[in-house]
């Protein structure tokens, strides 16, 4: 089992004057058409070969396209098979490197 769990930065979400629905409306959308399962808010979950490839792609295809997203996250965490992973540190790691952005 694959799960990966979002938890948002309320206060700067509130001073974007964004939700979190809105901000998971385009990872809804991705599990949707990948048969991805959110079993709670903001947690999607997906069992199977293809799990990991398919719910790691979230972050990846959410935060290329828009980088400055990851600044609502507060937490993202990667759960395969019951061992937890930090995956914001890796986001933010990843997309430094190949963005060429600052992403603290």
């Amino acid at each position: 089992m694959v799960k990966l769990i979002f938890e948002f930065d309320r206060a700067e979400i509130t001073k974007a004057g964004l939700t979190e629905d809105e901000l998971l409306a385009e990872v809804r959308e991705y599990a949707k058409e990948n048969k991805i399962a959110e079993t709670y808010h903001g947690v999607f979950e997906k069992d199977g070969e293809d799990a990991l490839a398919l719910v790691g792609k979230i972050v990846i295809d959410i935060v290329a396209e828009n980088p400055k997203q990851i600044m609502y996250i507060h937490k993202l965490t990667l759960n395969v098979n019951g061992r937890n992973e930090d995956a914001l540190a890796a986001t933010k790691k990843w997309l430094n490197k190949t963005m060429k952005s600052d992403v603290k």
